[in-house]
């Protein structure tokens, strides 16, 4: 294994060849799409709060081939619009830059080659375009784009750029779900804003500066598809609720406000093989959370809220809230903070054919045994070292991967996270969480251990994982299709940018 240098970054890592990234951004021969899409990322105002409207960097789009309903916009909000595809279909979607900053577009949670996936080191300038054209091969499921430049990414999904990425297939159909306008996506996000409705993000103090970024921000109002104080009008009947946690470091501990149990049908990967209830789930930043919300048995004119309750959110000096307060520069809503995410206004009686189906899906259950090396997990610790968050004491490296970050195509292998909850330095009593995002796949939850949270949901496909101080989580991911090399890091934004990531390369 290569050395680990002094300031704790990987030293003496091989280096992967790489294809150019302008080979990349052409058509490809004999590539027929059926969905093709203009989407652009601009500068632009956008009417958040009562008054000036807020300058935000946007992904806007217009279908060029295929049906309409492929894009539909976000009304009165920055997300950029949502993209509607099917499990087979072939995908070709060409990103202009128009922001005054480098960027790429990552599809998050989508299974395509190394090229596609939006690696940092295919970042385009502003005034360039890039071209990325793949088969969807994911089963139906809520997934999501958003930038990826290395560093940058944080402060470009702060400031707007993010959108939904939702794949349907004939077993989803099968499930006779909750659709159209009964199927409601909810994206949740916090912003700070100042005296003139703009976007505050880090600033150049000690406390807001520094430690926002070792900590992760944290803004102080909570919007829901891009607006403040958001209701959702319901009626009294079923709905399919698709939660995307889009903040860059806050995590919800999510619930009904009157105690009434969450119903969960899908996870990342999309639906579970059946429902499952808990009394609250904690959503880290990029899982995703699909509910039955059945409001059949309230009253018409009634409210209910979903809310995230108060927790330990893990941080500085033993993890208690109002130390958290420390890593967000002093913040009035702390990570672990309670507050109302959004109400449910229900506003008309409607008598509505629905019932919980028994089985949602089949999902094939990975074996452990089946693992290359089933009994010796390849084994990753979340550090901070010499005030640097690193995975096994490395930090970020464009196109440099280690020996023990080589994988082999075609096989399964056992990953284990391990959060110790501190390290070395001078803040090496510090414990935060870390939710870990691998690119380009979906992985199965094997075990927990040192839990400190009953709400979680393994049962079915993820592509992040929520790994608390003291926690250790194994998983199991099968490396098929697509050789390349793919990134692995902390879905904590700041982190991210810091260097918290890492590649790894699968090998044909």
């Amino acid at each position: 294994m290569a050395g680990i240098g002094a300031a704790g970054v990987l030293s003496g890592a091989a280096l992967i060849p790489i294809a150019s990234a302008a080979s990349t951004g052409q058509k490809k021969t004999g590539f027929a799409p059926d969905v093709e899409i203009a989407l652009s990322a601009r500068p632009a105002e956008v009417g958040i709060l009562p008054g000036s409207p807020t300058r935000s960097w946007v992904y806007r789009g217009r279908v060029v081939r295929g049906a309409g309903s492929s894009l539909v916009s976000v009304p009165n909000s920055y997300l950029g619009p949502t993209i509607h595809v099917k499990t087979g279909q072939k995908v070709r979607i060409r990103f202009n830059n128009h922001i005054p900053d480098e960027s790429i577009v990552h599809w998050h949670g989508l299974h395509v080659p190394a090229e596609m996936d939006g690696h940092p080191r295919y970042v385009i300038p502003q005034g360039k375009s890039y071209m990325y054209e793949f088969e969807v091969r994911n089963r139906a499921g809520t997934y999501w784009y958003h930038p990826h430049p290395h560093g940058r990414t944080a402060p470009q999904v702060y400031g707007g750029m993010a959108g939904l990425f939702l794949v349907s297939d004939d077993e989803e159909a099968a499930a006779g779900l909750p659709s159209g306008a009964f199927d409601i996506p909810l994206v949740i996000q916090d912003r700070s804003f100042d005296a003139d409705n703009q976007l505050v993000y880090l600033n150049g103090q000690m406390m807001g500066g520094m430690m926002g970024r070792m900590g992760g921000f944290l803004g102080d109002r909570i919007l829901v598809n891009g607006q403040p104080r958001f209701t959702l009008p319901v009626a009294t009947r079923p709905y399919r609720l698709r939660l995307l946690n889009g903040s860059n470091s806050r995590i919800y501990k999510v619930a009904w406000q009157d105690g009434r149990p969450l119903v969960i049908i899908g996870t990342d990967g999309g639906l579970l093989e059946k429902p499952v209830e808990r009394s609250y789930v904690m959503l880290a930043p990029a899982e995703r959370l699909e509910l039955w919300a059945d409001f059949s048995r309230d009253s018409v004119d009634s409210q209910v809220g979903l809310v995230s309750l108060p927790f330990d959110a893990g941080m500085m000096g033993g993890g208690m809230m109002g130390r958290g307060r420390m890593m967000g520069g002093g913040n009035a809503l702390p990570n672990g903070a309670g507050f109302t995410i959004c109400r449910m206004h229900i506003q008309r009686r409607e008598r509505a054919k629905f019932s919980l189906p028994a089985r949602l899906s089949t999902i094939s259950r990975y074996r452990p045994q089946a693992a290359v090396n089933a009994g010796r997990p390849r084994s990753f610790s979340l550090l901070m070292r010499h005030m640097a968050w690193t995975i096994n004491g490395r930090t970020f490296q464009m196109e440099a991967v280690a020996a023990d970050e080589r994988v082999r195509l075609g096989t399964m292998e056992l990953w284990e996270f391990t959060n110790p909850g501190g390290g070395m330095g001078m803040m090496g009593g510090m414990g935060m969480p870390h939710p870990m995002h691998l690119h380009g796949k979906q992985f199965q939850v094997l075990s927990r251990s040192g839990v400190r949270h009953a709400g979680y949901v393994d049962e079915g496909w993820k592509d992040t994982v929520l790994v608390m101080p003291g926690e250790r989580v194994r998983l199991l991911v099968r490396f098929d299709d697509y050789p390349g090399l793919f990134l692995y890091h902390c879905h904590n934004l700041e982190h991210e940018d810091l260097g918290m990531m890492r590649n790894y390369y699968v090998q044909s």
